[in-house]
């Protein structure tokens, strides 16, 4: 992901004297970082055939149209075999390695070496960090999507190069979304692409990864990543099987423990199955954090027990990352009583007591709605000033975008404070020309808290923006085929280019443009809710355990066509009215607003 423990960080405590506590934020570098074996999945290869194929005098260019995790192999003909050529693997467009814009190398992959042909099939050698999650069977993989061949003796044809990119031998893409009628339209096509592409392509190793340079499974990470997987693909053995890892080898932001109640939420709504759920409830109650409530009635990081760190298996120090890279936190305060890590275990509690709930355990439901209940009122008390809105921590006076969307975004701002803290976030978004004033990876929050309270139009214009703080500026400054680590390499020196956090779209667009969402577990019950900003037509499939789920928008003609799968109803709202709708084939006004 991101983590490379380069830099230590001074959280900062307000009192009388001023103490500082220096932690080392525990991210290893991926030489660092211990890869237990087992956490493979199966995988299976495609060949890649190249959209383009140029000559400029010695050298030969394919263009395979989109970056993957992919090998390659050379078959020579009877000229070349013997002959010495120069091989390069890129990702990005341009002919040479990226320069750095830090103190580290980029992330963006750059191979080059010189091939002495051999009769048969050869498969350029990669590093033997690209072996990583990978069968012996496949061997090593590397994203890119040019190759390079100067020193060809003769005409040059794709047969003699072949291709194969590696997926998750689970990744049978059913899912879809389709816009059409105008040029947002199209722009969200590109940008849903994009976000698709990588939930694909980075399944090279069976299990969710936070990207290329460590391929390693994190919480944050692997729930933005199975909230698109879902909305592409039916099947949770992927999801489950980047869970259970996760278990066993937990990562050390204090938020991404909450991260493992979303997931196990989610693969219950998915679903509907409680096995899973009762299998790791023990788990999910430790990870909830209950047992690191402090004497100021919040979570203080630095007060967290060592014997609930060693509980937790947290191999490194245990810390508050509230976002990443930290130029990404809009100024956030990084105090010991965070607001933003209290807003992650408040969600984790309120979401425990709904598993509670789920698995018959009466008891710990009420005792989950009474820890999220008492901790909202102490942050109400201790973090919130009289206007409304939260700051970063207790002794802070600074409140960032974090601290107004995150809180938002997880039920916590009360009906008659919203107005403000929408006027406060929409200042914010100002403040970054009308890009994100976030990371990519917390995009995910702010989008679902503006959608949730009704801010669709400032939702959408975040999603489309035109700044260096935004997907576009992947795709028209980099033409992106997957999403990057940060909305441009001037905000982290070593980002790599494959990472599924800033995936968001797979699965915010489905869930809120389009408004299909399941309401009860299982998709027993469900809703179509298209967004106020939908005006224009879409086609989609979701897929469910029931079945596809099918929908139509037609804008011109007014009109919504879905589809509702056996064991399933569907509610749809259209205007100010719903109605509820048994299996079967429907066709129904589009009351658009």
């Amino acid at each position: 992901m991101r983590f490379e423990q380069e830099k230590s960080e001074i959280i900062y405590m307000k009192s009388f004297l001023t103490v500082f506590l220096v932690f080392l934020c525990a991210s290893a570098s991926a030489a660092e970082q211990a890869r237990p074996a087992g956490i493979e999945g199966s995988v299976s290869l495609s060949r890649e055939a190249p959209v383009n194929l140029s000559v400029d005098g010695d050298k030969i260019t394919l263009d395979y149209g989109k970056v993957n995790f992919s090998r390659v192999t050379i078959s020579p003909n009877a000229e070349n075999i013997g002959n010495n050529v120069t091989i390069k693997l890129r990702e990005s467009s341009q002919p040479d390695p990226l320069p750095s814009t830090g103190p580290e190398k980029i992330g963006v992959r750059f191979l080059e070496q010189l091939i002495t042909l051999r009769k048969g099939g050869q498969v350029v050698e990669l590093p033997a960090s690209d072996k990583r999650l990978m069968p012996a069977s496949v061997g090593g993989v590397m994203p890119f999507r040019y190759i390079d061949i100067y020193g060809w003796k003769g005409v040059f044809s794709e047969k003699f190069i072949k291709v194969e990119s590696a997926r998750s031998s689970k990744y049978k893409r059913q899912g879809m979304t389709h816009f059409s009628g105008n040029q947002t339209a199209e722009e969200l096509n590109r940008i849903l692409e994009l976000a698709n592409h990588t939930i694909e392509a980075t399944s090279f190793g069976g299990v969710f990864v936070d990207g290329d340079r460590e391929r390693l499974p994190y919480e944050a990470d692997a729930y933005i990543n199975m909230l698109g997987w879902f909305a592409n693909v039916n099947d949770v053995s992927v999801p489950r099987r980047t869970f259970e890892f996760l278990v066993d080898h937990p990562s050390w932001p204090t938020e991404w423990q909450a991260h493992m109640i979303f997931m196990a939420w989610s693969d219950y709504l998915q679903t509907g199955d409680t096995k899973f759920l009762r299998k790791h409830y023990d788990w999910l109650k430790i990870v909830s954090l209950a047992g690191a409530i402090s004497d100021t009635g919040m979570v203080d990081v630095t007060k967290i027990s060592d014997e609930l760190k060693k509980t937790l298996r947290v191999t490194y120090p245990l810390g508050d990352i509230v976002d990443w890279p930290p130029n990404q936190r809009d100024g956030h305060e990084m105090l010991p009583n965070n607001t933003v890590t209290n807003a992650f275990v408040y969600k984790g509690f309120t979401l425990m007591a709904d598993i509670a709930r789920a698995l018959g355990k009466e008891a710990d439901r009420e005792k989950f709605t009474d820890l999220a209940g008492r901790l909202k009122a102490v942050m109400d008390a201790k973090v919130k000033g009289s206007n409304g809105l939260y700051v970063d921590g207790i002794g802070s006076t600074h409140t960032s975008a974090h601290s107004l969307f995150i809180p938002l975004a997880f039920g916590m701002i009360d009906k008659d404070e919203r107005k403000n803290v929408l006027s406060e976030l929409t200042k914010k978004v100002a403040k970054y020309d009308g890009g994100f004033p976030s990371s990519v990876f917390t995009a995910q929050y702010l989008l679902e808290a503006l959608f949730e309270s009704g801010q669709d139009e400032l939702a959408l214009s975040l999603m489309l923006n035109n700044t260096q703080r935004g997907w576009k500026n992947m795709l028209n400054k980099y033409d992106a085929t997957m999403t990057h680590e940060a909305w441009d390499v001037g905000f982290k020196d070593n980002e790599d280019w494959t990472h599924p956090w800033g995936a968001a779209p797979a699965n915010i667009i489905p869930r809120f443009i389009l408004g299909v969402r399941p309401v009860a577990a299982g998709w027993r019950s469900w809703d179509i809710k298209p967004s106020k900003v939908l005006k224009f037509s879409a086609q989609s499939a979701i897929p469910t355990p029931h079945g596809l789920i099918k929908v139509s928008y037609d804008y011109p003609g007014r009109k919504i066509v879905f589809s509702v799968p056996k064991g399933t109803v569907a509610t749809l709202y259209s205007g100010e009215s719903s109605r509820r709708y048994k299996p079967g084939n429907h066709e129904v006004i589009w009351d658009v607003q």
